[in-house]
C-alpha cells in the first residue's frame, strides 16, 4: 500500500487521520465513492467526522492531483483515485474502469488529430454511458 503520510506531505497537504483514511477508500481498484458513502463508511472509524469536512477533504486531494472526479449516470459527482488516463463505463449508478491503452491510444489520436491547430489536448476524461449486454447476446 502507498505511503499516505508522505504522498500528502509531498503535495503540501496537511496529514490527517480524515485524508488517510479517505486515501485507503480510494486507492483501491474500481471503486468510486461519491462523498456522502465515503462519510457513512468513514463515521464509525471517525466519530467526529462531519460530511463538510469530507467534501473539504476530496476537493483539496483533488485539487493537488490525488483524485479524479466522475459522474454516474444519475449525475451523481463520485471520486476515484488518479490512475492517470482511462475510460469508464457507466450503467445506472456503477462506474467501472476500464483499462485498454491500445484503444485509448486511437481514441486521443482521432481527437487530437480532430483538433490540429486549434486545441492542444492534454488528457482526456473518456466516460461511456450504457448498459451490460445479457450473456446470451
Amino acid at each position: 500500500m502507498e505511503n499516505f503520510k508522505e504522498i500528502l506531505k509531498e503535495k503540501n497537504l496537511k496529514v490527517s487521520s480524515a485524508r488517510i483514511r479517505i486515501m485507503e477508500k480510494l486507492a483501491q481498484p474500481q471503486v468510486h465513492y461519491s462523498a456522502e458513502e465515503l462519510f457513512q463508511s468513514l463515521t464509525t472509524d471517525l466519530p467526529g467526522l462531519s460530511l463538510a469536512t469530507v467534501y473539504k477533504n476530496l476537493e483539496d486531494m483533488r485539487l493537488a492531483g490525488l483524485l479524479r472526479l466522475v459522474q454516474s449516470a444519475n449525475q451523481i459527482k463520485k471520486y476515484e483515485w488518479e490512475r492517470g488516463d482511462h475510460f469508464h463505463l457507466v450503467s445506472d449508478n456503477k462506474i467501472t474502469d476500464l483499462s485498454d491503452e491500445q484503444l485509448f491510444e486511437k481514441v486521443r489520436d482521432l481527437i487530437a488529430g480532430a483538433l490540429k491547430d486549434k486545441f492542444q489536448v492534454e488528457g482526456l476524461d473518456v466516460q461511456i454511458f450504457g448498459r451490460p449486454l445479457s450473456a446470451s447476446n
